[in-house]
C-alpha cells in the first residue's frame, strides 16, 4: 500500500489487505461473488482497526453490509453514499438499515469527508479479540479449495444447506451464513440462489413433462388398436394437461404488474 495509489480489484479474486500490503485471493466466494465487498472490508477492518475507513457507494443486494459492520465493531469509520445521490440505492440504504453506517454524503463530497477523518486523532480503543471475524478473514485469504480450517467454531447450524455444494451452512450471526468449506452467505443472497434453484427446477419439470407427452404420443401411435393405444394416449393427456398448468403457472409469475397481456 502506497499514499496516493488507487488499487482495483481482478477478476475472479478477492481484494484485501494484510499487513500493509494489498494482496489477491481465491478464497471461498461469498454471497456466489469473487470479489466481494464483505471480504475487502473485513480484512481492512483487522488489519487497521481503529484507523479503517470504508466507503460504500452505489450498488444492489446487501454485499457490504457484513464489512461494514465489521470497520465499525473494530473502532473504524462507514461512509455511505447519500441514497437520493446514488445510482442504484439499493446498497447503500441496505447498509444504513442495518445501522452501519456512520456518515453518509454525496458522491462529491466524499472527498472532503475523507480529508476530515485522515486528520483526526485515533484515541486509545481496545480491540478484543473477534475470533469469528478474524477466521472469516483466513478463510478469505486461503486458496479456492482449501480445508485447513473449522466453520463449525463460527457458529451452530442452521439448518439450510449450501447453494454452491449443498454443504450444511452455520449460523455466524443473524443473517449470516458460511458453510463448511468456507462459502459465505447473508440471508438475502441466499433467498435470491433459492429463486434461481427453483425456477431451474420448474423449467427441468417442465422438459420432462414435454418428453414424457411426446414419448406416450409416440408409443401410441407404434401400438396399434387396442388397449395399448388407449393407456398410451391416456398418459399422454394427462401428462400435457399437467404440462399445461405449469406453464400457465410459470408465465404468471414471471409477469410483472402492468406487462400487457
Amino acid at each position: 500500500m502506497a499514499t496516493s495509489r488507487a488499487t482495483s480489484r481482478a477478476s475472479d479474486r478477492h481484494l484485501l489487505v494484510s499487513d500493509h500490503h494489498v494482496l489477491l485471493s481465491q478464497g471461498p466466494t461469498e454471497n456466489g461473488h469473487r470479489p466481494a465487498i464483505n471480504a475487502l472490508f473485513r480484512s481492512v477492518a483487522v488489519a487497521f482497526g481503529p484507523r479503517a475507513i470504508g466507503v460504500l457507494l452505489s450498488g444492489v443486494l446487501d454485499d457490504s453490509v457484513l464489512g461494514m459492520g465489521a470497520i465499525r465493531a473494530r473502532g473504524g469509520t462507514a461512509i455511505g453514499q447519500s441514497p437520493e445521490d446514488a445510482l442504484f440505492p439499493a446498497m447503500p440504504v441496505n447498509a444504513a438499515e442495518a445501522g452501519v453506517v456512520d456518515r453518509q454524503a454525496d458522491a462529491a463530497d466524499i472527498g472532503a469527508v475523507l480529508k476530515e477523518l485522515s486528520h483526526r486523532e485515533i484515541e486509545g480503543f481496545a480491540m478484543e479479540c473477534d475470533a469469528a471475524m478474524e477466521l472469516e478473514n483466513r478463510i478469505a485469504m486461503r486458496s479456492r479449495f482449501a480445508t485447513d480450517f473449522d466453520t463449525e467454531k463460527l457458529g451452530s447450524p442452521s439448518g439450510y444447506t449450501c447453494p454452491d455444494c449443498n454443504g450444511s451452512l452455520v449460523s455466524i450471526s443473524e443473517g449470516n451464513f458460511r458453510c463448511q468449506v468456507g462459502h459465505a452467505w447473508t440471508a438475502e443472497a441466499l433467498l435470491g440462489a433459492r429463486d434461481n434453484e427453483l425456477e431451474g427446477a420448474l423449467w427441468i419439470a417442465v422438459r420432462s413433462l414435454r418428453e414424457k407427452a411426446r414419448l406416450a404420443r409416440d408409443m401410441a401411435d407404434r401400438a396399434g388398436p387396442g388397449l395399448l393405444v388407449r393407456r398410451y394416449a391416456a398418459i399422454a393427456e394427462e401428462t400435457e394437461r399437467a404440462l399445461h398448468v405449469l406453464s400457465d403457472r410459470l408465465s404468471g409469475a414471471a409477469r410483472q404488474p402492468g406487462d400487457a397481456g
